[in-house]
């Protein structure tokens, strides 16, 4: 018969547990692992398959009790962690979010929303349609596997029981920045372009005050709105894929900020 001590007990089971209590924060916060169309079921059950693959490789943990204070204590930790890792990547889908609010604004389409079922809100038709067009990008360079391969690293770079540096909060937080910057030069086409037709529409008006605006600005400002983004969408594979990988190395650098 084995009998095995309190301690054993302990050590085996935060062996596991604060892992997954990692693995489990990165996925309530990345968007592709988030999305709520998957359901909980297989997150769990995922997350957990992960985790056993994890626990043997992984550095010496704390020898803290995992019932105790300062077990609890590393619990939350880890799954804080997880959840910065997350909304790194959350940033970069939320700024192109931001893009499609812009363009729909400039072309005339902000009326028309959509239900989004991962925001669980009314969002414009254009913002849901580029969501789905980086999530599909997200797939076809492989960033799933790449969040997976940064999520095993950073159990290296940041051990179980390490706290995250100050400066990796305030990196984090200046992180979210990009959702302006990147929505605006992400939209920055179709607001150049409309805003020379805004213009053309002004000259046009006022050479001509009998020109009615509303029957001919509008319908001219959507046509020219649609065939900037046909004709930039292939741009700006290019430029998503520079911001994944700005994300993924935030995601590593942000754990060795010291």
């Amino acid at each position: 018969m084995i009998n095995l001590s309190d301690a054993q007990i302990n050590t085996f089971v935060a062996m596991f547990v604060w892992p997954f209590a990692r693995i489990i924060g990165l996925f309530l916060a990345e968007p592709i692992y988030a999305y709520r169309g998957v359901p909980r079921r297989f997150k769990a059950g995922f997350a957990l398959m992960l985790t056993m693959l994890l626990a043997p490789i992984l550095p010496p943990l704390p020898s803290a009790p995992l019932v105790s204070a300062v077990g609890i204590a590393i619990l939350f930790q880890q799954v804080l962690i997880g959840l910065a890792m997350g909304f790194v990547m959350r940033i970069a889908i939320t700024a192109v979010e931001m893009a499609g609010f812009i363009m729909g604004a400039q072309t005339g389409l902000g009326f028309a929303m959509f239900f989004d079922p991962m925001h669980a809100a009314q969002v414009p038709v254009l913002s849901q349609m580029l969501t789905i067009f980086v999530f599909l990008l997200f797939l076809t360079f492989d960033g799933h596997q790449v969040v997976l391969s940064v999520l095993v690293e950073s159990f290296t770079t940041l051990p179980i029981g390490m706290s995250m540096p100050a400066d990796s909060l305030r990196a984090l937080v200046l992180w979210g920045g990009h959702i302006i910057s990147w929505g605006v030069w992400l939209a920055m086409p179709v607001i150049a372009a409309l805003l020379v037709t805004n213009l053309a529409i002004g000259v046009m008006t006022r050479a001509a005050p009998q020109f009615n605006i509303f029957t001919f600005g509008f319908p001219l400002t959507m046509m020219i709105g649609f065939i900037t983004i046909y004709l930039t969408l292939p741009m700006m594979v290019p430029v998503i894929e520079q911001m994944y990988r700005e994300s993924f190395a935030f995601m590593l650098s942000m754990l060795k900020l010291k």
